[in-house]
């Protein structure tokens, strides 16, 4: 997968509960096609960092296989602190190397390492104009060795990360369509209450203006208790936060609209019933809603696909897992463009890639050389293997027709040897010319037959007796024969095969003599 494609996986961590989501999306519409989640084993997250990876990554990967989810590349969020968050202003004349502005002007943060620091910014807003403030930026910054932990994790949970990024953008791609865009009359505050912080965000005009991240202190509620909080509690301070950026912007933003609206985003926790009633009387503003895990994905533009069983319905999506997965999709929605996946290794990936398409290409090539060589290599053989068998065939059958004609020739030179003996017996005879009649049975006589007896009947008949290779040579002769001045009529009077002497047949032909007229 990558960024633009049309199936997504968004995996979200938090402290408590995996999240995975799979998405399916174009430019008009996003459906959910699998949602699944599990709880985060014990020890294996502590205070922000990862302790046991080995057992995080088995059991991420244990949901995804129980899930039956093919997809191996996901946007995951960043689970691992600390994480700063920073807008800054640009000036009309950006430095030379903007990425190291911002570096500097981040790594002051005493909470970040002084060597290895993930970060990452993009644009929030257009040209300015009295300000002199060509652009702003949102600067996201966090302990590399730990996105470099979280990448093994997914690593050797068969996951590929294509992106990392903080829940809060997820949060706001995930609410975009129906919580940010098109509000240009009024100021959109968005307050993300987490598993122990909370986080506050104001688009103005539908861009990012504005971000804070406060830690919910011990003496508001401890990590996993916040549900057990009264209202008196919990619900004054969050009403307080949201009040103090309200008042900021009426007094520090001379351009401000005045007009809120407020979506409080309680999804990791369970408020008392009458938050909202509870924060409406005491936040300046009565447009707030409060969405809880119950109701929060239908905030979302995400629909149910056909393929959406039963059983997953009772499975409620995760917004940030959404939020993940809608990045990586190729739909309309504003798209943060942060990344805090370590450049070194997207270069190193695509290197790997270049030279798998590289190798593919070469393995392509070789294919077709060997098959452009062998090709004309195997015709050849198999016409050689065709002249070889038809030459064997034609040698065999030339060899049977040599030793047929060795045959016919001793059987022709018996026969001549009879005839000549047979003329100077009737050479006296006077009433049949037997000399020039046996000339002409002689030359009558086909190659393809041989006569083994002749015999005259008062010098007016004649039978000849013989054998022959089939019954058309025997009519070939017979017509012979009817041709001769000394024969009035030729006859057959039996053919019959003779399996005695190899098939040939055997026949008998009768003759009327032609009287020798006088002198």
């Amino acid at each position: 997968m990558k960024l633009g494609s049309k199936i997504a996986l968004g995996v979200d961590v938090s402290e408590t509960l995996i999240s995975m989501v799979l998405l399916k999306g174009n430019d008009n519409s996003v459906k959910l096609l699998k949602t699944a989640s599990a709880p985060v084993p014990d020890g294996a997250l502590k205070n922000g960092s990862i302790e046991n990876a080995t057992v995080l990554a088995k059991a991420i990967r244990g949901l995804k296989n129980r899930s039956r989810i093919r997809t191996t590349r996901a946007a995951v969020s960043l689970f691992t602190k600390p994480v700063i968050m920073q807008i800054m202003d640009i000036s009309r004349q950006p430095p030379s190397n903007i990425r190291q502005f911002v570096q500097s002007q981040m790594k002051h943060c005493a909470v970040l390492p002084a060597k290895k620091i993930a970060l990452d910014f993009c644009g929030t807003s257009g040209i300015g104009s009295e300000t002199g403030i060509a652009s702003r930026i949102l600067a996201i910054a966090t302990d590399g060795q730990k996105v470099a932990e979280i990448v093994k994790v997914f690593r050797q949970a068969d996951i590929t990360v294509e992106a990392i990024e903080p829940p809060l953008l997820a949060y706001t791609r995930a609410l975009y369509a129906k919580k940010i865009a098109g509000k240009f009359d009024s100021n959109v505050l968005i307050a993300i209450l987490g598993e122990n912080t909370l986080t506050l965000c104001v688009f103005r005009r539908q861009t990012l203006d504005f971000v804070r991240t406060n830690n919910i202190s011990k003496e508001k509620a401890e990590p996993g208790e916040l549900c057990q909080t009264s209202a008196r509690s919990v619900v004054p301070w969050l009403a307080e936060q949201i009040n103090t950026v309200i008042e900021f912007y009426d007094v520090e933003v001379p351009d401000s609209c005045g007009k809120w609206e407020i979506t409080v985003v309680a999804d990791c926790m369970q408020l008392p019933e009458n938050a909202e009633g509870s924060l409406k009387a005491k936040v300046a503003s009565t447009d707030l809603q409060l969405l809880t895990s119950e109701d929060i994905s239908q905030a979302t533009v995400v629909s149910q696909s056909s393929r959406f069983t039963n059983r997953n319905r009772d499975n409620k999506p995760s917004p940030v897992a959404i939020g993940l997965a809608m990045k990586l999709l190729n739909t309309k929605t504003p798209n943060l463009g942060v990344n805090l996946l370590p450049p070194e290794l997207a270069r190193l990936r695509a290197i790997k890639k270049e030279a798998l398409i590289t190798a593919n290409v070469v393995a392509a090539v070789l294919l077709i050389m060997i098959l452009a060589t062998n090709g004309p290599f195997w015709k050849i053989k198999m016409l050689n293997e065709s002249i070889s068998h038809k030459k064997a065939n034609l040698l065999r059958d030339t060899h049977t027709l040599v030793k047929e004609r060795i045959w016919l020739d001793e059987k022709i030179n018996t026969i001549s040897n009879k005839l000549n003996q047979i003329n100077r017996i009737f050479a006296s005879h006077c009433d049949t010319d037997w000399p020039r009649l046996l000339n002409d049975i002689g030359k009558g006589t086909p190659k393809t037959v041989l006569i083994t007896s002749l015999s005259s009947k008062a010098n007016s008949g004649m039978s000849l007796e013989g054998l022959a290779l089939s019954n058309e040579d025997v009519y070939l002769f017979v017509d012979k024969l009817n041709k001769s001045k000394y024969i009035d009529s030729a006859s057959i009077v039996e053919t019959e095969k003779d399996l005695n002497n190899n098939g040939l047949v055997s026949y008998e032909i009768s003759c009327s003599l032609t009287a020798r007229k006088g002198g």
